[in-house]
């Protein structure tokens, strides 16, 4: 082969790759939902109590679509982190901010009472819901909806909570459609909330 065909092919698969990289973000962009999260089975009925006080079940939220956070009020950083973004994402999207609902799930029901749950979600956004329940109905919310936490013991007999800590999305009637990870751009996110809302 001259020199001239080897740099020829040279080209030729730079020219490939780089297509194939391109095409790769592209999709990325455009169809930003994972399909392998889509095929996994989340959710399910439950019986939880929000921040009212008032008993809620799966049907309360069916009507519009679900970003659904797990965490607690005394979280120091994660939790009012994510909260925060997810308000500015909120006005970001404008009107379809009315046709997703942003629902804190508390993992820690000793403290996050309703009343606590009412004041700690409204410092963030007042378009925001929170739900707690019994320590029964908080294990069978987070198996359904496989959600990891565990109680942590600190010194002088406190503790703290581990947890899931991405947000995971729900199309309107409650099909799983995927996740907000924390560490995507803000672009990238609010892209994901405009296709749920649609």
């Amino acid at each position: 082969m001259t020199p001239r065909a080897k740099r020829l092919v040279g080209w030729g698969l730079a020219a490939a790759v780089l297509g194939s990289v391109l095409g790769l973000a592209i999709a990325a962009y455009v169809a930003p939902w994972d399909a392998t999260e889509k095929s996994v089975s989340i959710g399910g009925e439950f019986t939880l109590v929000d921040q009212d006080g008032r008993t809620v079940t799966k049907r309360d939220f069916d009507a519009k679509a679900l970003a659904l956070f797990a965490g607690f009020t005394y979280c120091p950083d994660v939790c009012p982190t994510t909260l925060l973004r997810l308000a500015s994402f909120m006005d970001q999207l404008g009107a379809d901010a009315g046709k997703i609902q942003v629902v804190l799930f508390s993992v820690d029901p000793e403290r996050d009472t309703p009343a606590v749950l009412k004041s700690y979600i409204a410092s963030f956004d007042k378009r925001f819901s929170a739900v707690t329940g019994t320590p029964e109905q908080v294990k069978a919310f987070a198996k359904a909806y496989r959600i990891f936490y565990a109680k942590v013991p600190r010194e002088g007999g406190d503790y703290t909570m581990n947890h899931s800590a991405g947000v995971f999305l729900f199309e309107k009637g409650g099909a799983f459609q995927g996740t907000l990870d924390l560490h995507e751009a803000d672009d990238v996110a609010v892209a994901k909330l405009k296709m749920l809302a649609e």
